[in-house]
């Protein structure tokens, strides 16, 4: 027994990479299982590895079946270990978690709504699992015994697992998404303007620059920490930095700019301004340029033979200012009027329409642009004529149509209350997870983030970590 649990979290990692090369859903399946008997053996480590494998869920997916739903079972047996272990020690401290009733009775709002719209039982099951798996990750880290070294070696194996991410990322991108994924993948059909960024293992630009922004603060935080070796760290930062700056994501660089430069004020943390400003200089000119300039080389000798490219040539004038011309076409008359014909505008003039019609409790959950829409569907949209498959990309529209008013001002009392909650904890890590509530903010104007599996995963991580106030980061 001591030596699976010094060596679980290798024979974790196994079960990942093992299903990942034999496809068949049955080794999924038997991996997952054995994951779940180190409940009893190794919790911190098991917890650990959702840190692997939420962000890269969608590539284990696709390599195998059989792991789709690994994450949620770790997560729901995790929960009801620790909460039968609490009862009975009697040692489940309920006035702790007090300030999360409002975001279980905004869900309470949008199920019942949805009942009353003609939602079915599935649907509503599949959005509520959607909006409360990693919700729950809250209460286990909240109840979870963790250490100051703990928390450390986690950030040391994501840092260590992020660098693959962006090298897997930076393949793609050279080799225009035709090696190292999945065929299917490979298949896409992509506009011009996506077929540039890079989707990675999340296999979506924008969940994968979320990801990285995080690391980023992340990495700060082990790069004061460690004594040796500073320098892989700040190397990884800008991997991480070059990386986030070829998913194009406008997004999230808004979003997460506006926390950084939140967080710089707020702490008055000069060396994180020295740290963020270099990482992301040094990722331009050592990872962004030199990526681009990679894949068009690759992209002209596949179309004629090499002894016909000329060498020192520039990438082309599409790549180069790519960047630029995603912050500057946003507003252009172009890009309102698509997305007024079928983008963010017309998802947004719809949804007032309905939530006109239904403003008290809304239509309910699984019926304007969620997860549980893209696989079930709309009681609603044949009568708004909306088209299947579609997804809001905004968090406050969704709100606003599937609960109402009530249902916003419920999330709006979490909000506060979770506010009121990090700042008395005194945390080491109060300042960083207030910066990223600050940035879910943002970001809801452009995704739905509460449905985001790896931002939601960090984030009610960080505020169950708030609530213990034994952990100190600060050497």
């Amino acid at each position: 027994m001591k030596f699976l649990e010094k060596q679980s979290l290798p024979i974790l990692l196994l079960c990942l990479l093992v299903p990942s090369a034999v496809p068949h859903p049955i080794a999924g399946y038997l991996a997952t299982a054995l994951m779940l008997v180190f409940i009893g053996i190794n919790k911190k480590n098991l917890l650990l590895i959702l840190f692997i494998y939420f962000p890269a869920r969608p590539l284990f997916m696709e390599l195998n079946s059989g792991l789709t739903y690994t994450g949620d079972l770790i997560i729901l047996t995790l929960f009801i270990s620790l909460l039968i272990e609490r009862f009975k020690k009697n040692e489940w401290q309920f006035s702790k978690y007090h300030f999360t009733a409002p975001f279980w009775l905004f869900c309470l709002i949008g199920a019942a709504a949805g009942l009353m719209n003609g939602v079915g039982i599935l649907p509503i099951i599949f959005e509520l699992r959607a909006l409360l798996i990693t919700f729950l990750l809250l209460y286990i880290i909240g109840e979870l015994n963790l250490e100051r070294k703990d928390i450390f070696r986690f950030l040391k194996v994501m840092l260590i697992f992020t660098m693959l991410l962006c090298l897997h990322g930076i393949v793609e991108k050279i080799f225009s998404r035709t090696i190292l994924l999945p065929h299917s993948w490979e298949m896409w059909n992509l506009s011009p303007t996506n077929r540039m960024r890079i989707y990675g293992a999340p296999a979506n630009p924008n969940v994968f620059a979320l990801f990285l922004s995080i690391q980023l603060f992340l990495s700060f935080f082990l790069f004061q920490s460690m004594k040796k070796y500073k320098w892989i760290v700040f190397l990884a930062a800008i991997l991480f930095s070059g990386t986030l700056l070829l998913t194009y994501s406008r997004g999230t660089m808004i979003a997460f700019g506006f926390a950084a430069l939140v967080f710089m004020i707020w702490t008055r943390n000069k060396p994180f301004f020295k740290y963020a400003v270099g990482a992301f200089c040094l990722g331009l000119l050592l990872i962004y340029y030199p990526t681009l300039f990679a894949s068009s080389k690759v992209e002209v000798s596949a179309s004629i033979p090499m002894e016909n490219v000329i060498i020192g040539s520039t990438p082309s004038t599409e790549h180069e200012h790519a960047l630029s011309n995603r912050f500057s076409d946003m507003f252009s008359d172009k890009t309102l009027h698509q997305s007024t014909e079928w983008g963010r505008l017309y998802v947004l003039i719809k949804g007032i329409e309905i939530f006109k019609d239904h403003p008290i409790i809304g239509t309910g959950l699984a019926t304007f642009g969620d997860s549980a829409t893209l696989s079930f569907s709309s009681p609603i949209y044949r009568e708004y004529q909306i088209g299947e498959k579609m997804y809001t990309d905004n968090q406050y529209i969704q709100i606003l149509v599937q609960t109402g008013v009530l249902g916003f001002l419920a999330v709006l009392a979490f909000i506060f209350f979770t506010c009121r909650t990090i700042l008395k904890s005194e945390n080491t890590l109060a300042a960083f997870t207030i910066c990223l509530m600050l940035a879910a903010l943002l970001a809801g104007l452009f995704y739905n983030i509460l449905e985001d599996k790896t931002f939601t995963l960090i984030f009610y991580s960080c505020l169950g970590f708030c609530l213990q106030k034994d952990i100190i980061l600060k050497d």
